[in-house]
């Protein structure tokens, strides 16, 4: 809990369980379920404590965002977002965490966020491109002459 508790002070706004996974057990690190399932307890026992609250899901006409796209259809549901209200546990908590580490964090999570928008679009392309039979050149040069 206290490192979630941590990492969750270097958010300004509301924030979700992937962003504070991408710094500790990153998808692309190598970590399992169990990772994401022992930060999501951790999560649920910060908000009994009341530590952190559950919020609504941000508007996409923020100043940060185009208001362009839509938030994405989940297949398994919403994601919860999550928000430090409590201004002491806030600074407490920051104080713990040195200013590289939450550049660290919020580098982390805006890499995840990108990467889960975009990545899923591009592996469909690319798994559509390897679909497609490939004729290496040098086997259309001996197909040319043999004709």
């Amino acid at each position: 809990e206290a490192a979630a508790l941590k990492m969750s002070t270097c958010f300004e706004g509301p924030f979700t369980l992937p962003d504070l996974a991408a710094s500790s057990c990153s998808q692309w690190g190598g970590a399992t379920h169990f990772d994401l399932l022992r930060l999501y307890r951790a999560t649920q026992k910060l908000i009994k404590m009341s530590i952190i609250d559950m919020v609504d899901p941000p508007t996409a006409n923020t100043p940060r965002s185009s208001g362009e796209n839509p938030l994405p259809e989940r297949p398994y549901g919403t994601t919860q977002y999550f928000q430090m209200h409590n201004v002491l546990v806030r600074t407490v908590g920051a104080a713990m965490v040195l200013e590289a580490q939450k550049k660290s964090v919020k580098r982390n999570a805006l890499i995840d966020r990108v990467l889960k928008q975009d990545l899923p679009d591009r592996m469909t392309k690319l798994a559509a491109k390897k679909s497609l039979q490939h004729i290496p050149w040098y086997y259309e040069r001996a197909l040319r002459r043999m004709l």
